[in-house]
């Protein structure tokens, strides 16, 4: 630990140092006045500065105040023979962290310094909570903002909080506020409450509505969908979370984002979907650095798509729940393949959210005109999935792998929403957006 000792006086100086020498790792400096020490501060990183007030050119006030304007997270202690309270808050305000009046009793000055590196040495550590509101689980601050929404006032504050306020820039933040306020304003109005959780970490910010479960699940998904296409969400049981990535502030004023992974989708939590991909990869890239051995499970999925095509005549001919069951269990098998493939969860997640659907449906839902609809966009689905494995797989056309990510969770959610139709129309005429 570098530590630095600012003092006019010499005998000070060493007062201090002989105070210092029984602790461990500690790197002694020292400087006359304040004009050394900012200067000594600027050419190397001290952790820890011990601070008199008193000094001719530069005071302990106005160089505390010029070293935490560049080097805000070293710890300055404030020294003097001065015990008033005009000075101790003069230097507090100017941003020492802690204030010792001398003389100097040695044995509090040692168990202060031993915390004081204790502060020091957590701050190279992760700061992190894994009891998050966040449906995505990563891990934040053990810090988080709590919006309690009882009325318009509250979530207009809410609306103003986010985009009235310069320093809370994250990516795409205008798009889920407003989608955020749309729900909240309906939920409002039929006397359901909320909260909104906001909570961060180094790479992102994530935003969570609770309280969801008055408005239909296929309802919000197809708002998601529509008005925050390029923003990560999960919904699950009446909660909904956003992922942001931070935006960092430029030298020319302009924004700039986090790197961050992907979202992965696993079998045992089906409700995640990230619509996002930071990193473009070309279907040649990909085949390239692909393993042979797995490559050759991509011809099963041609004979899978050709069984999906007889399975749909089969319905079409006998509208049963036992070929839908048919289906279902052919698209699984879909999964099986492209889940042994890395970079395909959310394609995955899709074709799993139908299977399971399909699988759930009764005989009494299977009317003429609904049938009708639904045979039409499963053979179009089937026929995107036919076009995307050749484009990545056979001609290796394809710019970016995960085109047909969004595209086909919409065409699922609209082959669940014929189902639901009604329903979902009159709750989404209901929100309003802007």
């Amino acid at each position: 630990m570098n530590i630095l000792i600012v003092d006019d006086y010499q005998d000070n100086r060493m007062a201090i140092e002989l105070l210092l020498e029984d602790i461990d790792g500690a790197v002694i400096k020292e400087a006359v006045d304040g004009a050394e020490a900012i200067s000594m501060c600027r050419e190397s990183k001290f952790d820890l500065i011990f601070m008199d007030i008193m000094m001719p050119n530069v005071d302990g006030i106005e160089a505390t105040k010029a070293i935490k304007a560049f080097s805000a997270s070293t710890m300055i202690i404030a020294l003097s023979a001065l015990d008033d309270e005009k000075s101790k808050n003069m230097m507090l305000q100017s941003g020492a962290e802690d204030y010792i009046t001398k003389p100097i009793n040695s044995e509090l000055f040692v168990q202060r310094v031993k915390n004081y590196m204790t502060i020091i040495s957590m701050r190279a550590k992760p700061i992190h909570t894994t009891k998050a509101a966040s449906l995505f689980s990563d891990t934040v601050y053990p810090l988080s903002k709590i919006f309690t929404i009882d009325s318009e006032a509250s979530l207009a504050y809410f609306w103003d909080y986010y985009l009235n306020n310069s320093t809370c820039m994250a990516e795409n933040i205008s798009d889920v506020v407003r989608v955020i306020y749309g729900i909240g304003l309906w939920l409002l109005k039929t006397n359901h409450a909320f909260t909104i959780a906001s909570e961060e970490n180094d790479s992102n910010l994530y935003l969570t509505q609770t309280s969801l479960v008055s408005i239909s699940e296929i309802v919000i998904r197809h708002i998601l969908l529509k008005h925050c296409q390029n923003t990560p969400f999960i919904l699950k049981d009446g909660v909904l979370s956003f992922r942001l990535k931070k935006a960092l502030q430029t030298q020319q004023g302009k924004t700039s984002a986090y790197t961050t992974d992907d979202i992965k989708i696993t079998a045992q939590d089906q409700e995640i979907l990230s619509k996002t991909h930071f990193n473009k990869i070309t279907a040649a890239e990909y085949v390239e650095t692909t393993a042979i051995a797995l490559m050759d499970k991509i011809e099963s999925l041609e004979s899978i798509e050709d069984r999906l095509d007889v399975s749909l005549l089969d319905f079409e001919r006998e509208n049963t729940v036992t070929n839908l069951q048919n289906l279902s269990e052919l698209f699984l098998d879909y999964v099986e393949v492209i889940e042994e493939l890395v970079e395909f969860e959310h394609l995955a997640y899709a074709i799993v959210s139908l299977a399971n659907f399909l699988a759930n449906l009764e005989e009494s839902q299977l009317d003429e005109k609904k049938v009708k609809k639904l045979i039409t966009l499963m053979l179009s689905l089937v026929s995107d999935l036919s076009s995307w494995r050749v484009n990545l797989f056979v001609k290796q056309e394809a710019n970016d792998i995960h085109y047909l990510d969004s595209s086909l969770l919409s065409s699922c959610l609209q082959i669940e929403s014929i189902f639901a139709e009604e329903k979902a129309n009159e709750e989404e005429d209901n929100l309003e957006f802007f």
